[in-house]
Parts: structure tokens; C-alpha cells; sequence
């Protein structure tokens, strides 16, 4: 049973929610043609499952990189560095779980609302003091894989709650 549906129009991503509690968090998620999420990230703690149904999907962990194809599952440790892309002409479409679950629904929530709505970037990314306010509230579920990237984020941090932009992100968690 799909619990919701998350689209990001940037990115190309969708994600039909199957399951959300602390244990999980299992969504069908798709992947266009030639598409890629946002940037490379960690998620402190959390192993991640992929389980590819149509397509091959193509990730780099921990700075290897794999192809994952249909019929093929691959599970992440935790807390390992990773990204996903298509470079294919058809689309990608794997059952991804994050064990334990975290605050990751709440994120995605988060950043496909800001990308429906025009926040973000062409490569979906929010800019430079919404990503500060997104990664600082959500820094326990996930984290850029750059240090500097991250280091930036807590300095611009209290510049982003100043200018209100924790509000923003709170609005999509509100609203899910």
C-alpha cells in the first residue's frame, strides 16, 4: 500500500512511500533517464538497501563504484558515502529501505516540496542558506560527504535561522 507519493520535477526523482516508522523507512523509488540526485551524502547510521526492479542503477559507495541491475540488490553500510545516477534512456526502479528509518521521510518530504516549488537549483539543490537551514535541521538523518560543504553549512546555520529560513523547511514537514 502506498502510503504517499514524492516527486521531485528537478531531479526526475519519485518516491511512492510503502513504509514509514523508526524501524524503516521503504519506498519504490524512480529514477528518469540521465538522472541523478542532488550530491554525494552520508546518512549517519543507516544502512541502505537498493533493490533494483527495472533498469540498472549506478552508485558510487564509499568511492567505489557499482552497478546494481534489475533482479540485483546491493545494501550500503551504515553511514557510507554515497550517490545514485541513471545513465541510461530508460528509467530506474528500485525498492530502497534505510534501517534504521530516521528522519529521512520527513527530509525528502522536505526537499522535493522546496523543488516542486521552485527553490532549488537546476540540479535540485536549494540555495546556499536553505541548504544551510535544511542540512542543520536534519543533520542526524543526513549530511553532505564534502567537509567543506559541511563546514560551510555550520557556519551559514545561524544566518539561515536569522533570516527565517528554518520556517521554510518547517512549513514542508507540516504539510506532509
Amino acid at each position: 500500500m502506498v502510503m504517499e507519493v514524492l516527486e521531485n520535477p528537478v531531479t526526475g526523482e519519485t518516491m511512492k512511500v510503502i513504509e514509514s516508522n523508526d524501524d524503516k523507512f521503504v519506498i519504490e523509488y524512480a529514477l528518469k533517464p540521465y538522472g541523478e540526485i542532488p550530491l554525494e551524502h552520508f546518512h549517519p547510521g543507516v544502512e541502505q538497501e537498493i533493490a533494483v526492479t527495472t533498469g540498472e542503477m549506478h552508485v558510487t559507495v564509499n568511492g567505489e563504484h557499482k552497478v546494481i541491475k534489475a533482479g540485483e540488490a546491493y545494501a550500503a553500510p551504515p553511514s557510507a558515502l554515497h550517490f545514485q545516477w541513471n545513465p541510461h534512456d530508460v528509467e530506474v526502479v528500485a525498492t530502497e529501505t534505510y534501517r534504521p528509518a530516521g528522519r529521512n521521510h520527513d527530509f525528502f518530504r522536505t526537499l522535493f516540496g522546496l523543488a516542486r516549488d521552485g527553490h532549488t537549483d537546476a540540479h535540485g539543490m536549494p540555495s546556499l542558506l536553505v541548504r544551510a537551514a535544511i542540512f542543520s535541521e536534519f543533520n542526524d538523518t543526513i549530511r553532505p560527504a564534502a567537509a567543506g560543504v559541511r563546514f560551510v553549512i555550520a557556519l551559514l546555520a545561524p544566518l539561515s535561522r536569522l533570516f527565517g529560513y528554518g520556517r521554510l523547511i518547517a512549513r514542508y514537514r507540516e504539510t506532509g
